[in-house]
């Protein structure tokens, strides 16, 4: 077992990953490495991968689905936001904001927000031949009516196997 990690653990993270570490006399190993340098030759490869938060993140996000790909045996979960426009949820669609790092005093932190069939079709895109929806955001309909009145999409979470 691998966990990495580089933003959360560099700015709030580590101390409480290294607590429950140590508490739980863990035996998973830590890098300081972020999904973008992910290969076999660095890791391995593993039956189970967690790719929780970290979608919305990525500048390049089909680069990283890519490097997933590289490593994943078995099964990637997918945890993430997911674009919720007022029309049109069901185009590939991304939305993209400078975001993590590389804006100077903007609003948003995130970078990638797709909607479901964007994340479904990038997924499939890198390589994977089955992905399966297991959780959409929940008040879908209220978020849609927001975005149209607003005239600014709306997200939730998603949750995706793909294998």
């Amino acid at each position: 077992m691998l966990a990495i990690d580089t933003y959360a653990w560099d700015h709030y993270g580590m101390d409480a990953f290294l607590l429950a570490h140590s508490a739980l006399d863990s035996k998973v190993e830590h890098r300081r490495l972020a999904v973008e340098e992910l290969s076999v030759e660095a890791v391995g490869q593993f039956d189970l991968v967690l790719f929780l938060g970290v979608f919305y993140h990525l500048r390049s996000p089909i680069d990283a689905l890519d490097r997933l790909r590289q490593i994943v045996r078995g099964r990637l979960i997918c945890e993430t936001h997911t674009l919720l426009p007022a029309l049109h949820g069901s185009y590939p669609l991304v939305s993209f904001f400078p975001g993590d790092g590389h804006e100077t005093g903007r609003a948003r932190e995130f970078t990638a927000i797709p909607t479901e069939e964007c994340l479904m079709q990038m997924l499939l895109s890198s390589g994977f031949r089955s992905v399966e929806v297991k959780y959409r955001p929940s008040m879908r309909f209220f978020k849609k009516i927001t975005a149209a009145l607003s005239n600014r999409p709306q997200s939730g979470r998603l949750v995706v196997h793909a294998s």
